[in-house]
């Protein structure tokens, strides 16, 4: 759905442009052609313009909601590297104090006395 949004996004900016520069200017700049006067226009004098005009707002419109379901679209795939990683492992559960089995209490006990073989 992405790639047919954008494909239609890039033909309406053609579009758009195309009728931009078709449109005849205060100054008679890009596609009017010169000319000592506005009936010079590329697609005739006042009615032409009108419907150039028209269909520049509607591609406009088209264009800006193009715009807006791209950038939609595009943001609720989008993840951050951080969640393609793998997730660390605890490390090997050692045997506390308090887990191991009690071990006997060292009692104190005086060394033994050996016995000396009387002579």
């Amino acid at each position: 759905m992405t790639t047919f949004v954008g494909i239609v996004h890039i033909i309406v900016a053609i579009v758009l442009i195309v009728l931009v520069l078709i449109q005849d200017s205060k100054s008679n700049g890009a596609l009017g052609m010169g000319g000592s006067s506005g009936s010079n226009s590329l697609l005739g004098a006042t009615g032409a313009q009108s419907l150039a005009g028209k269909m520049t707002v509607w591609v406009s419109v088209i264009f800006a909601i193009t715009c807006l379901a791209l950038s939609i679209m595009t943001s609720s795939t989008s993840k951050s590297v951080v969640d393609s990683l793998p997730l660390p492992t605890a490390p090997a559960a050692e045997t506390s104090p308090a887990t191991a089995a009690p071990a006997a209490a060292p009692t104190e006990t005086a060394p033994a006395e050996t016995a000396t073989p009387a002579k």
